[in-house]
């Protein structure tokens, strides 16, 4: 990593905890390979001591902005003077910048980072339905990015499924008003009848965790996407694929974030350069057994995106 000085530009990321954070680790990458002189410091804020951790920190005037960690993404939004459509919408931010007149504004990127890797590994969501096992934010952010397109360019249907009573409804309800894709929420994590299933929960991250779903139940055609990154690749993803499916587990889409973020804070040239080769952070974070598909996807799987 280059030498931090008196002209580096900071960036914090915010979280409880951040020991297995990766984006540290992506972001000095990025600035290093593009000569960026700033970097992304992790910082274990607990959740009481938030809204005077955050609003303290700009005081510094070469704290350019936050990435946000769970589980703070949801509390941010109500500590800015601005937010983007899809922070709103989801109720949840994962990147804050201070604007020239000193304002902070955020917006939420999951949902961006989730197509574009659906669309790195040929996983067609235009016009499908889609099922989301889970309404927190991660999957709230997802079912954004999916409603957002219309039935041309997004998804044709999406449903949520979520254990927690009430969560799946309120959240189908918000994006059903918002969006023309239709929007739902089913009682039952029967995954027949969709062609992509989409695992949003934690669901994976534990020894002994059932499978979100019942893989034996998916179409012969259906796709799967995990977003987990611990574990990877957890049981419902090699589950599905001892069935023959497609599935990919979350990685790529915290690497097709990168660019997202990349021009929010203005580097529009680093942007450019982590989408036309990206390999370098996928060496950071992607294991042995999966690193080889993910830089050649149409190796493993050359159907087109529909």
């Amino acid at each position: 990593m280059h030498s931090i000085q008196g002209s580096t530009d900071l960036f914090l990321i915010p979280g409880d905890p951040v020991l297995n954070v990766r984006l540290p680790r992506m972001f000095n990458a990025v600035f290093e390979r593009f000569e960026i002189d700033a970097v992304l410091v992790p910082v274990r804020v607990p959740v009481r001591d938030l809204a005077v951790f955050f609003k303290a920190s700009f005081l510094a005037k070469n704290l350019r902005g936050m990435v946000i960690a769970p589980p703070h993404k949801p509390l941010v939004t109500h500590l800015l003077d601005g937010c983007g459509l899809f922070g709103r919408v989801a109720g949840s931010v994962n990147v804050v910048r201070r604007t020239e007149d000193g304002a902070l504004e955020g917006d939420l990127f999951d949902g961006e980072g989730f197509t574009s890797a659906l669309e790195h590994f040929n996983i067609p969501y235009r016009g499908k339905r889609v099922l989301i096992l889970g309404a927190g934010v991660t999957g709230a952010a997802i079912g954004v990015a999916l409603a957002d397109g219309g039935t041309v360019n997004g998804a044709e249907h999406v449903a949520f499924h979520d254990p927690v009573a009430g969560k799946a409804a309120g959240l189908a309800a918000q994006l059903d008003a918002f969006f023309d894709a239709t929007v739902a929420a089913v009682d039952e994590s029967d995954p027949a009848g969709y062609d992509l299933v989409v695992n949003a929960t934690q669901l994976g991250l534990q020894p002994g965790d059932a499978l979100p779903c019942d893989v034996s139940r998916m179409e012969p055609h259906a796709a799967a996407f995990d977003v987990l990154l611990r574990g990877q690749p957890t049981p419902f993803v090699r589950a599905v694929r001892e069935r023959g499916l497609h599935a990919q587990p979350g990685f790529e889409m915290l690497i097709q974030q990168i660019p997202y973020y990349l021009d929010y804070y203005g580097y529009t040239e680093a942007a450019q350069g982590v989408r036309d080769d990206a390999g370098f952070l996928r060496d950071l974070i992607y294991p042995a057994e999966l690193a080889d598909e993910a830089r050649n996807p149409r190796r493993y799987h050359s159907d087109s995106v529909a």
